[in-house]
């Protein structure tokens, strides 16, 4: 390999699971001492593993152009593609080789066309290989599943992967879960790569303390921490919120929840203004809330104050996806109630972590789960922590590289 271009669409700023999954990519590269080039948005306020992060996208992978109810799916495939291969053709041809690879990290259907398109201005004899990491079922999410002529999704996905074989057949298409590795092979009509999602933050948390925001009484007089992070979403259980909260209260010790609001007006977008409301109602000693997206520092430290993660996460999408939260909480050893049926649930039970699973995905059996795993807390703690390493060993960046190189045809 002489060279690896890493193309994020999703890198912008340091806030986020995207920033420290490309950094262990990167960091990885860069101790096989292969050459790597790192490029992200317009406007990016990071570095990436201590490269600067060259500007080239101008829409995050989600950004939609459609208009028309009835064929917003065809306007979104046929304007972000011709965005997404716009900001491709910046980049001067000849720099690229067919010894080199060209990593995509987080693409939809509504960029993979464009990577065909912009790849078959390369001379056939100089093509780098490819590789595309399909992380999202979007087709799947909720707010989609209201909508007209929603299949289309999946087949602009198939039409999308066939092409670009057929451009490049050293491609390889990847998922990060076996859950999506089959999906999007039935979509495609295409073999996916099933690969892992590197985001241990254990170096991270080495050197946090567990409750350096606490209020000033002794930490034993407290009640256990439980933590919300990240995305605010239906599909993340947002809205089962305030009634865990509430039925909670009757334990005892009593448990805090820490909650972060992480996009508000978005979140009130979605139908989760009363949620939101109720949650700010509740606020007090045992409810806290905190606003806005956290840089990198302040994200680690809320995830290292915790005793428990909360992970209400909706099984008809995380019964496929990966979660970011899940996966740096795995890699730190933090004990986690997460919804059935999901990846989350699958993974800590093979991995032996510390993971309760509700037996249904709605509040109450949430609120349940929760207690059940207060009353075994301190066992809950040594199970995670022990089977951690072995997460972490098997969640890296060492191993997807090693299995993107083997898979890669040869030229």
């Amino acid at each position: 390999m002489r060279t690896v271009y890493l193309f994020d669409p999703q890198l912008h700023s340091a806030g986020g699971h995207y920033l420290n999954h490309d950094v262990q990519l990167i960091s990885d590269l860069q101790r096989r001492a292969i050459p790597v080039h790192v490029y992200g948005r317009v406007g990016a306020t990071c570095s990436c593993a201590g490269l600067p992060l060259k500007p080239l996208f101008t829409q995050d992978i989600f950004t939609e152009l459609g208009a028309d109810p009835q064929v917003w799916a065809m306007e979104n495939f046929h304007a972000v593609n011709e965005a997404f291969f716009t900001a491709l053709n910046q980049l001067p041809l000849d720099q690229f080789g067919s010894e080199d690879l060209l990593y995509f990290p987080n693409l939809l259907q509504n960029q993979l066309y464009a990577v065909t398109r912009w790849l078959a201005r390369i001379p056939q004899e100089r093509r780098p290989a490819v590789a595309v990491m399909l992380r999202y079922l979007n087709h799947a999410m909720d707010y989609v599943q209201t909508r007209a002529n929603k299949e289309l999704i999946a087949l602009y996905y198939r039409y999308a992967a066939q092409r670009l074989l057929a451009v490049q057949p050293r491609s390889r298409l990847c998922a990060d879960t076996r859950e999506l590795a089959q999906a999007y092979t039935q979509i495609t009509g295409l073999p996916v790569l099933e690969l892992p999602n590197p985001m241990d933050v254990a170096p991270w948390l080495a050197a946090a303390p567990a409750e350096s925001a606490a209020p000033a009484a002794s930490a034993e007089l407290l009640g256990p921490l439980i933590v919300y992070q990240g995305h605010t979403s239906p599909l993340r259980g947002f809205h089962f919120l305030p009634e865990v909260i509430e039925r909670c209260a009757r334990l005892t010790p009593k448990p805090r929840f820490l909650i972060q609001l992480q996009n508000t007006e978005n979140a009130k977008n979605m139908g989760l203004t009363d949620f939101i409301q109720r949650l700010e109602r509740l606020q007090g000693a045992q409810v806290e809330l905190v606003y806005g997206a956290l840089d990198a520092p302040a994200y680690y430290q809320m995830l290292a104050r915790a005793d428990l993660i909360l992970l209400p996460y909706s099984p008809s999408f995380y019964g496929y996806g990966s979660s970011g939260v899940f996966t740096e909480a795995a890699s730190a050893g933090k004990v986690m109630v997460v919804s059935p049926k999901t990846v989350p649930a699958r993974q800590g039970k093979e991995f032996g972590l510390g993971v309760v699973a509700a037996k249904a995905w709605e509040p109450a059996a949430m609120a349940e789960a929760v207690a059940e795993a207060l009353h075994a807390l301190p066992a809950l703690r040594a199970k995670a922590q022990a089977g951690a390493p072995a997460f972490r060993a098997e969640q890296c960046a060492a191993v997807l590289w090693d299995r993107v190189f083997a898979a890669l045809p040869p030229r």
